[in-house]
């Protein structure tokens, strides 16, 4: 209810009443008037004769029609058009995906006409057999452009649909190539890329060093130190592909920081940028209806990207979000800035995404490399990154760092399906291929390395050699 209130409080025109006073309001109402509480049908009825549910009712009708404000319920958007519309949305039925919101607020605020198809993520459900047919690795989002080519990468998408459609009606979310903006729109995605591993190492990798927050802390300093350079409130001069990019993982880190990390980002004097730009977001109906509050957050984020690990002094923070104890009383208290979750918080697959901290470690450390130790430092890593942290699709992603052909991914999936016998074929193989061979032959290492010492002591003997 406090969601929905504060939804409603964001979008009303300034003329109708807060909805706090519409809530108490009815409130009182439903007292005085004596309402039957003997049945959920008669609750219903006076919910819905209420200004909130006479509006909430409304929106339900205007959906259906392809308008009203955005919902995760809606099918299709229409903004004001007539026609099939040309795009086709896949995202996750629990609308939760980070991948899959950064599209969502794209489609809202360049105001495309789209329809929604909602498929599983793979830790909610299997994925029907006509999506698995179109989207072989099942990768969300995915997007069908006019009935025919299917794209799949969030940044892809954003990318294609920003160049797809343009003029006064679909705002411009990418600056132009040869504009002043350019440069440094890219560096600020690599900014993300970097501010994302970092939570990850306090987050999920506590073994990966002591001083975990204060980096993750010195990036949000960059972090926030760019967004005071424009003088409104976003990465650009205009709302932009890095803002979406920057938000949806933000949202998270607000919420996981301060359940694991007892370290709150909201409401801060060091990160006053930050609280602006999410301000900012959280006055627009598009990324208030993709936004997740912080409890569907610390509960959604293991199952996707592995556990978290508690820092110290964790306990406080994490019992109000969680409700342990007392935590959770009713009445609820009044919304403000000083909440955890300030004043107006509404509130494929990520997995793969744990590999930009190591990728983009790795090419640091191949900078200094001769080539003879580079083979070597990436079997050392890998068969680190491979047993101590699970993350074997760490392997197959790692190939997209090399200009190599296209069965060199083929070969990693199949060692990290751990078929010994075909992986040593095609290692063999390597052998015969000069130009192949290096790269073949250092993810052959890292996989027998692995099955044959098995043990984190003998992992970092290898990376020793």
């Amino acid at each position: 209810s406090r969601t929905a209130l504060s939804f409603i409080e964001s979008i009303k025109p300034k003329s109708i009443m807060s909805s706090r006073d519409l809530s108490v309001s009815a409130l009182s109402n439903s007292r005085s008037n004596s309402v039957d509480f003997s049945s959920w049908d008669s609750l219903k009825a006076s919910a819905i004769s209420s200004p909130t549910g006479q509006f909430l009712q409304e929106q339900e009708e205007l959906r259906a029609q392809g308008a009203g404000l955005p919902h995760t319920d809606a099918k299709i958007r229409l903004f004001g058009s007539t026609g099939e519309p040309r795009i086709t949305y896949f995202r996750d039925s629990a609308a939760w995906c980070p991948y899959c919101q950064k599209v969502w607020i794209l489609l809202e605020e360049k105001k495309i006409p789209y329809k929604v198809e909602k498929i599983n993520m793979r830790s909610y459900g299997d994925k029907p057999a006509a999506f698995l047919r179109m989207v072989p690795n099942g990768l969300l989002p995915a997007v069908i452009y006019d009935n025919k080519e299917v794209q799949t990468e969030s940044l892809d998408i954003m990318l294609t649909l920003d160049r797809m459609f343009t003029g006064e009606k679909h705002p411009k979310m990418w600056p132009n190539e040869k504009g002043p903006e350019y440069a440094r729109a890219t560096r600020l995605m690599k900014l993300e890329r970097l501010l994302f591993g970092l939570w990850c190492d306090l987050i999920f990798r506590p073994s990966f060093g002591g001083n975990a927050r204060k980096r993750f802390e010195d990036c949000l300093d960059e972090v926030n130190e760019e967004l005071c350079v424009c003088e409104g409130p976003w990465f650009l001069s205009f709302l932009s592909i890095v803002d979406l990019t920057f938000v949806t993982h933000v949202e998270r880190m607000c919420a996981s920081a301060a359940y694991w990390g007892a370290l709150n980002l909201r409401g801060q004097t060091r990160w006053v940028g930050i609280e602006r730009w999410l301000q900012a977001f959280e006055a627009l109906p598009s990324y208030q209806a993709t936004k997740s509050d912080y409890f569907t957050h610390v509960m959604d984020i293991p199952p996707q990207y592995g556990p978290a690990y508690p820092n110290p002094g964790w306990e406080a923070m994490s019992g109000i979000i969680s409700g342990r104890g007392s935590a959770w009383k009713l009445p609820l208290p009044p919304l403000s800035p000083e909440a955890l979750e300030p004043h107006l918080d509404p509130g494929e697959e990520p997995d793969v995404a744990m590999q930009d901290k190591h990728t983009d470690f790795l090419m640091k450390v191949f900078t200094f490399l001769e080539e003879e130790n580079k083979i070597k430092t990436t079997c050392g890593i890998f068969i680190i990154l491979k047993t101590k942290f699970d993350r074997p699709f760490l392997i197959i992603d790692f190939a997209t760092l090399f200009d190599v052909p296209d069965d060199i991914p083929v070969f990693l999936k199949d060692i990290v399906l751990d078929d010994d016998e075909f992986a040593l074929g095609k290692l063999r193989a390597a052998a015969l291929e000069p130009d192949l061979f290096e790269e073949k032959w250092c993810f052959g290492v890292i996989h027998l390395s692995n099955k044959l010492f098995g043990d984190i002591q003998t992992v970092f003997k290898v990376l020793e050699w």
